[in-house]
């Protein structure tokens, strides 16, 4: 039997962890639950995470600085309007390809609402503002690259854009987990798509006649 890596058997943990948590909840996600769906060994759970916090951890930098990583690739000459089409569809595709990473990417960011401890607290908020600015982060030079190579100046803040597609995306993305509907989610997809461009891309000047 071929001998697995520490960073791949750590891997399978954080994957097996964010399928716990999305299917049975937090709580549920004890190290051994996550050892046995991962089909590895408890020992070797302990050897690759000091702790299951520590393991915790590393499920938020998955979804967060890990999850742009893995999206579909934007060709490197595209303008900014294409650059927002493509962008918003390749994260919407990953949704709707992987629903447990959002649900669990819920779950996570919702922890300190369930948390007594302030010093937990602040913790588990100091990860998700960690989270979100990783997402801002990507998505924003996503469109500083694209609005470069296009040679425009865009009319709103990137930070303030990035922090909208985000909530819109996430919006969408749990009405449609509660109550699926892939053609109504395909329209709102397209109306965001519209809204972001509008947002970021200047009016082409009047022609006088």
């Amino acid at each position: 039997m071929a001998r697995i890596s520490v960073e791949d058997r750590s891997r399978q943990f954080i994957e097996a962890a964010a399928r716990v948590i999305a299917s049975e909840g937090i709580a549920a996600a004890t190290t051994r639950r996550i050892a046995t769906e991962a089909g590895a060994p408890l020992a070797a759970l302990h050897y690759c995470f000091r702790s299951k916090d520590e393991l915790l951890d590393e499920v938020y930098n998955h979804l967060s600085r890990d999850y742009a990583r893995e999206l579909d690739p934007i060709p490197e000459n595209v303008g900014l309007a294409e650059a927002v089409d493509l962008h918003i569809r390749r994260v919407w595709r990953r949704m709707l390809n992987a629903p447990h990473e959002q649900v669990t990417t819920f779950e996570l960011l919702l922890r300190a609402t369930r948390l007594a401890d302030p010093e937990e607290i602040e913790k588990s908020n100091r990860i998700n503002r960690s989270m979100y600015d990783a997402w801002v982060s990507s998505t924003s030079a996503v469109f500083r690259d694209a609005a470069e190579r296009s040679q425009l100046k865009v009319k709103t803040d990137l930070d303030t854009v990035a922090r909208m597609l985000i909530a819109s995306i996430d919006g969408i993305n749990l009405q449609h987990l509660s109550d699926p509907d892939l053609e109504r989610s395909a329209r709102l997809i397209d109306q965001l798509c519209t809204s972001i461009k509008h947002m970021l891309i200047p009016a082409a000047p009047r022609q006088e006649t």
